[in-house]
């Protein structure tokens, strides 16, 4: 439409009185079209919401009905238990909690939470935590969280049927702040271990970590015969001063038992385990007992069957003569984590010496060496130990049990075949901004590939170094790029956990070798936040960094 008054529209003319009549009988016919225009509108989105009213009736009744008709309503019932049972986590226990199976089964619909509470394998696998006191925690909240937790346990269980039990209990650790009475702990303690008593005949597999002592003698009055099908045992105490320098423990006898955890008592060798048929084994010292080299040697000349051991040694050996120690056998052995708190390299040396492990594929050292003297006569130690198996492959470190030297030395003599490397570089600062760590570019030079030489490691698959600070960016650019350079190319995954701010984005450099499907790259340069007290997954080795601590997804 045109307008005389064009040129005066979107302006701040004011007409005159004549203008003004003039714009008054020009708008006489389109205000008309334009209330005809919105009658058309609103009887045709009147006749539009009937047809979608109609739709939507129409709709329901479809779907109702396919509802029906669903393939997964018309399997039978032990398929959808099956289905079920494969929603649960495999590498550890449920959680009382409803963001995951087999809680959150039973809050889709009635008929799933009927299957749900009637198929004890979902019900077969528990992880306990035990409520924590915070300093913002009330006693009133804590008291209600120990009887929900406690209900919820005794429920749970009672749904298993005649399954074999796998628990998980992670009690209170005294040595944790706020400062907590130890009885009363221990009494909280005692009513979840009287929970899961009455199910010792399928006990299978039984974790109880952080445990007062006085919630520790309610085993006491257990035999091997209370328990016929244990496989797995992990006991671990909570830092409380009276636990008993012997474990009350007949049940350790258990016939079926061939995974065992204990936390370092007195005289461990002489418990009356079955140790032939034992594949699994880790032993601490700790809360004052002693656990030497020449001790662990003695465990293990009694586990032929072994595949994995753990130890924690914390005491000095007497020197003995090398030429009256005799050679341990341990064939099946393919994985040896050892924990060394202050240790001279003889003893470490001695025992190293005395290992026959020809399957040893992944070795886990961590803690400290006496002082840097120590550290450097050390590493020889465990280079030639490392040698002894043609197929080693995994090799853990903490770097506060080296000094830069010796571990440049033993990066560069690192079997051939090694494939994953991870180290935790030792940070003498909690704050990012003052840490300290002793991987540096050097280090990472040695893994790094040049004209001149192909490196150490030269099958590396997989980096993993974390709470470091000295590497920098541009180092990791250049070893990424050497390593992609290489042919064949075996680097598959880095990954990099720095305490430190970003130095440089490497992103767009790598960028080429991630577009392709060669390689995968990680760097994180936060720290994460420590999980609440009340949170179920207390324990677990994939706890969410932050849980809330009310909720109704929680127990």
């Amino acid at each position: 439409m045109t307008s005389p008054f064009a040129s005066r529209l979107g302006t701040n003319y004011c007409p005159l009185d004549e203008e003004v009549a003039q714009i008054r009988a020009l708008l006489h016919g389109p205000l008309l079209r334009l209330k005809d225009l919105d009658d058309q509108i609103a009887n045709l989105q009147k006749a539009i919401d009937d047809l979608a009213r109609e739709r939507d009736g129409i709709r329901s009744f479809v779907d109702l009905h396919k509802d029906l008709i669903s393939p997964f309503r018309r399997l039978p019932l032990d398929i959808i238990q099956e289905i079920f049972v494969v929603c649960l986590p495999t590498h550890r226990n449920c959680v009382m909690s409803a963001v995951e199976a087999p809680v959150l089964l039973g809050r889709i619909c009635s008929s799933w939470r009927a299957i749900s509470l009637t198929t004890p394998r979902l019900w077969s696998r528990l992880h306990i935590v035990q409520p924590s006191q915070s300093w913002t925690t009330t006693d009133t909240v804590l008291e209600k969280k120990y009887t929900l937790r406690l209900e919820t346990t005794k429920t749970w269980l009672s749904r298993s049927g005649q399954c074999p039990l796998s628990i998980s209990f992670q009690s209170r650790s005294i040595l944790h702040p706020p400062p907590v009475n130890i009885d009363d702990v221990a009494t909280k303690t005692q009513l979840f271990m009287q929970a899961i008593l009455p199910f010792t005949p399928r006990w299978k597999d039984i974790t109880l970590h952080t445990m007062p002592s006085k919630a520790l003698e309610i085993l006491s009055d257990l035999t091997e015969d209370d328990v016929p099908i244990l496989q797995r045992l992990d006991i671990s105490h909570g830092g409380d001063p009276e636990l008993p320098a012997q474990p009350p423990f007949a049940l350790i006898r258990a016939p079926n038992l061939i995974n065992l955890t204990l936390g370092g008592p007195a005289s461990i060798q002489d418990l009356p385990v079955r140790w032939e048929n034992l594949t699994y084994l880790t032993v601490w010292g700790q809360n004052g007992s002693l656990l030497s080299c020449s001790i662990v040697a003695q465990l293990l000349a009694r586990c032929s069957q072994l595949q994995v051991c753990s130890f924690v040694i914390n005491a000095n050996d007497t020197p003995l003569e090398d030429g009256a120690r005799s050679t341990i056998g341990l064939p099946f052995l393919n994985s040896f984590h050892l924990t060394n708190l202050g240790l001279p390299s003889r003893d470490v040396g001695n025992l190293f010496r005395r290992l026959s492990v020809p399957g040893l594929r992944d070795v886990d050292l961590h803690g400290h060496m006496a002082n840097s003297f120590e550290s450097h006569r050390f590493v020889p130690h465990f280079i030639a130990f490392l040698g002894v198996s043609s197929c080693f492959e995994t090799l853990t470190i903490d770097t506060q049990l080296f000094i830069p030297p010796s571990l440049i030395e033993l990066l560069r003599a690192l079997p051939a075949s090694t494939t994953c490397l991870r180290v935790a570089d030792w940070v003498y600062s909690w704050s990012p901004a003052n840490a300290v760590g002793i991987f540096d570019d050097d280090m990472l030079a040695v893994l790094t590939p040049t004209p001149e030489s192909p490196g150490s490691c030269p099958a590396l698959q997989k980096l993993h170094i974390i709470r470091c600070s000295a590497p920098s960016d541009a180092a990791l650019l250049q070893f990424i790029r050497a390593r992609m350079a290489v042919s064949p190319r075996t680097l598959e995954t880095v990954v990099i956990k720095f305490s430190r701010e970003m130095q440089l984005n490497i992103a767009a450099d790598i960028q080429p070798f991630l577009d392709d499907g060669r390689l995968k790259v990680i760097t994180t340069y936060t720290t994460s936040p420590a999980v609440e007290g009340f949170s179920p997954w207390e324990g677990l080795p994939d706890a969410p960094d932050i849980v809330a601590q009310t909720g109704e997804h929680e127990f």
